[in-house]
């Protein structure tokens, strides 16, 4: 009895220790250190797109101004956006919303950074006709009137005034008398001698060139200069510093849950050992049978018990006198197949579980090793007076980190330990398998027996020719049955369309394939990600082993499986198998 009740006692503590080792990697999981980041670095964008449109400013009002301190901003902003990005990525369960936000708010970078292109091309033309144009409609001038064309000298300059002063304040009607003016010029050009008609039409080039684009180089000013993405900036700010918030709180809610379980794993010690020593002392006040009386009153002594070892198993020991009761002694009771299995792969999956706790507690220590290593080497080597370290009481609090971490250490030994012993255990139940060659499309259709008379979704089969493979017959009955199981449990809850599974079966080159399709609900693309982790299950009341047994018995059998689906339309299980043969 005791016995038991240590195992359970070591099995709980193995189970409370992992549950606080969790929990601590959840407190300690980075997140509000990523946070931090991202907002510092979508602080340092916003100055940096600030500093970008001011830049666009100064080059915009100075006429000699060249292009290249614009061209410098470019790979800083990529340099920040790529590095936004691998942020964003690396906070665990970052909300959607703050990663739309974020995706947007680099698209929004984009957007600038192609604005101030478009701009910087536009603004390059039209700050070249700005500066040409006078001394274009000068050359023009002058050889009209050497050439007595004085109507044409007359057109000249009130053309050159009206394009200045439509650059100065951009108007469509006075876009569109200007359009009609160098229009009526061009048709006039062809009458005039060669270096005259060269001239004019180089002219009217620098003019149209003004008309054209002038309006639309200042809406790209605007829009490059406009303060929306520091107001988008300051918003995203905003919420990753409410995330923050949550985090933190979140953290602290993961250490107070760390310290309850150890807490209550102490509790629950104490309580086993109180429970040890009340009932030991009520067997030894516990009075004798009255017949026993006279029967000790004339037997020899009886030599002093000897002291039994701690939780040591209870053994009392039979009277001579007493008739024994013969019990039968008889096979064993046979144990369901399928029961084993789905036992010894749950057993296989904790193990890992606290196996993979083990080392990240590990990683921890070590990280803690490393950072007391420093503190003391900076304690001793720094130029901390002495008087105010002896009174800080730091070399107290560093000498016991190494306790700390040492005792931590011990706890992760013995989980390791646990975790090897029920590895061991749940690999000797999978291997007591008895291997024949089995027919795939036998055990399909004994599957699709046992499961159709408890639904009403409608089967649908196309069983090929396949051999048969060297496999046990409960594995291979399993898989098939995890995948149906699945696809009804998909189907079934659509109240809108008759639910269809069908399952084909093919040979293909030196493989069997076996291909589930359902028209259920489907699996979205972020629980696709997971749908072969352990425990993890998205419906009400399941273990969440399904599909990672399958696909442990798919590779226990060096075959491969492959799941594709479309939330609302279905989803398709593939497995392929090699052929196996009587050896």
């Amino acid at each position: 009895m005791r016995s038991g009740s240590v195992i359970l006692g070591v099995s709980l503590s193995a189970i409370l220790l992992a549950a606080a080792a969790y929990l601590y990697l959840f407190a300690h999981d980075g997140s509000s250190r990523h946070y931090r980041k991202s907002i510092d670095l979508v602080r340092q964008m916003q100055i940096l797109s600030t500093g970008w449109s001011m830049e666009v400013t100064r080059v915009r009002s100075d006429p000699l101004a060249d292009f290249d301190s614009l061209a410098g901003f470019i790979p800083r902003v990529a340099r920040l956006k790529l590095t936004l990005a691998q942020r964003a990525q690396r906070i665990p369960d970052l909300p959607d919303r703050i990663a739309g936000e974020i995706n947007a708010f680099i698209s929004a970078i984009e957007a600038q950074e192609e604005r101030i292109e478009r701009f910087k091309t536009g603004y390059a033309v039209v700050r070249n006709s700005k500066r040409y144009l006078p001394l274009a409609a000068a050359s023009v001038s002058r050889q009209a009137a050497s050439a007595g064309n004085s109507r044409l000298v007359e057109a000249v300059s009130p053309l050159v005034r009206d394009v200045n002063l439509y650059v100065a304040t951009p108007t469509q009607t006075a876009k569109s008398r200007l359009k009609v003016e160098i229009d009526e010029l061009r048709k006039t050009n062809v009458r005039y001698p060669p270096p005259l008609a060269n001239a004019l039409g180089n002219m009217l080039d620098h003019a149209e060139v003004l008309v054209d684009r002038q309006r639309r180089t200042e809406d790209l000013f605007a829009q490059a200069t406009s303060d929306e993405l520091s107001r988008f900036a300051d918003q995203l700010a905003v919420n990753l510093e409410f995330e923050l918030g949550r985090a933190a709180v979140q953290a602290r809610y993961y250490d107070h849950g760390v310290v309850a379980l150890f807490g209550a794993l102490a509790l629950f010690w104490i309580g086993l050992a109180l429970h040890y020593r009340l009932g030991g002392r009520r067997e030894a006040v516990r009075p004798a049978p009255a017949q026993g009386i006279a029967a000790e009153a004339h037997a020899p002594a009886a030599p002093p018990p000897q002291p039994r070892a701690p939780f040591a198993p209870h053994r009392s020991r039979p009277d001579a006198s007493a008739p024994v009761a013969r019990q039968s002694i008889g096979p064993p009771t046979p144990r369901d197949p399928t029961s084993v299995l789905q036992n010894g792969f749950v057993v296989k999956c904790v193990a890992g579980i606290l196996a993979s706790s083990a080392d990240e507690i590990g990683d921890r220590m070590e990280f803690l090793q490393k950072t007391h290593e420093r503190i003391r080497h900076a304690l001793h080597h720094s130029d901390l007076p002495t008087e105010l370290a002896a009174e800080s009481g730091l070399d107290e609090e560093v000498a016991a980190i190494p306790a700390i971490a040492s005792s931590v250490r011990q706890r992760l030994n013995g989980i390791a330990s646990l975790a090897k012993r029920l590895e061991a255990f749940s690999n000797t139940q999978a291997n007591h398998v008895d291997r024949t060659m089995i027919d795939v499309n036998d055990c399909i259709e004994g599957v699709i027996a046992a499961a159709g008379s408890a639904t009403d979704a409608t089967f649908i089969t196309n069983l090929g020719e396949v051999p048969r493979i060297l496999a046990s017959q409960t594995d291979l009955q399993m898989l098939v049955a995890e995948l149906v199981e699945n696809s009804l449990a998909a189907v079934q809850v659509q109240a809108d369309k008759k639910g269809i599974v069908k399952i084909d079966t093919a040979r293909k080159d030196g493989e069997i394939m076996i291909t589930v399709i359902d028209n259920g609900v489907g699996i979205s693309a972020d629980r696709q990600r997971s749908i072969f982790k352990p425990f993890y299950t998205s419906r009400e009341g399941s273990l969440g082993i399904g599909l990672p047994l399958a696909g442990h018995l798919v590779g226990k059998y060096r075959g491969t499986i492959k799941v594709n689906s479309l939330p609302g339309q279905g989803t398709v299980a593939r497995i392929s198998l090699p052929v196996g043969t009587a050896r």
